[in-house]
């Protein structure tokens, strides 16, 4: 995986600042992993230079040296929960958008982290509107 510092290198090419949705965009665009796109997606919106947005991105845990993405077995429930929920929040714009390449690590990276909710929760609650009976009963 490339390193945090080309892919900023890459997006920001020819510009001294962009605005966060630009810097989404560029992202989508350069099949960057979707730890980091999802990262780029939480600044608050404005302009930036790229120095800022890497101190943003290591105020995140994403820096030169830290490849973007904790392993869904060493994340706390709480943060397999919030993981889960960006990328399913963000799917539906990654399938429509996103490069080959992203679109495939963000396919894997759900998996691997539904794999984990399931494995630490065998027992989850089932909805039992979302059971052929519940959906009879409507």
């Amino acid at each position: 995986m490339r390193d945090v510092s080309s892919i900023l290198d890459e997006i920001f090419v020819g510009q001294e600042r962009l605005s966060r949705d630009e810097i989404y965009r560029r992202a989508q665009i350069a099949g960057t992993a979707v730890e980091l796109v999802d990262a780029f997606d939480r600044l608050p919106e404005g302009e930036y230079a790229q120095d800022e947005v890497a101190d943003a991105l290591g105020r995140f845990g994403l820096d030169e040296d830290h490849t973007p993405g904790v392993p869904g077995n060493e994340l706390s429930d709480v943060d397999l929960l919030r993981e889960m929920w960006d990328l399913h929040r963000t799917r539906h714009e990654t399938l429509r958008h996103a490069s080959d390449h992203a679109l495939a690590h963000h396919t894997a990276r759900t998996t691997e982290l539904e794999g984990e909710y399931l494995r630490r929760f065998p027992e989850r609650e089932i909805d039992p509107e979302r059971l052929r009976e519940g959906a009879r009963l409507r």
